[in-house]
């Protein structure tokens, strides 16, 4: 009988590109779905609410303010959360220390963002500010936020 088969070098080639693409293909897929992971929020900002003090001062002659807030945070994602800064408008709290949160974990904190300072209506009864949780996921370098908008009382 005539028949021939393919040269063993040639099928070898043909293997060798079935196996690049194929190869490509679940990369392709892993990129896809680790960007979409990625993107997810492992923090969430449950509750937060900026509070206001004024005091008068006679021997100055002039209104002071102090404002502190009060904050709740949930991980929401798989792995271990570290928080490392909480800012308001970008003002870093006083004598925050980094906390780390399990899954499902809650964490509640109360912290000044500034003690005696001239009155400013930027901070009046109803005004909105920024706050800004800064946090590394476990097993990533790169530090990640979540925001809100809180109002002082």
């Amino acid at each position: 009988m005539g028949v021939k088969a393919i040269s063993p070098v040639i099928a070898t080639l043909i293997l060798i590109a079935i196996a690049v693409i194929a190869g490509v293909f679940v990369l392709r897929q892993f990129i896809l779905l680790s960007g979409t992971t990625v993107q997810q929020n492992a923090l969430e900002i449950q509750d937060a609410v900026l509070y206001r003090t004024i005091k008068y001062y006679p021997q100055l002659g002039e209104n002071l303010i102090s404002v502190t807030l009060q904050i709740s945070v949930k991980n929401v994602g798989q792995r271990v959360v570290t928080i490392k800064n909480i800012t308001v408008d970008g003002l870093p709290t006083k004598n925050f220390q980094p906390v780390s949160l399990n899954p499902g974990q809650v964490f509640s904190g109360t912290y000044t963002i500034f003690r005696n300072q001239k009155y400013n209506p930027k901070w009046d009864t109803g005004t909105e500010h920024t706050i800004e949780v800064y946090y590394q996921v476990l097993g990533q370098p790169a530090i990640q936020k979540v925001s809100t908008k809180a109002s002082v009382q």
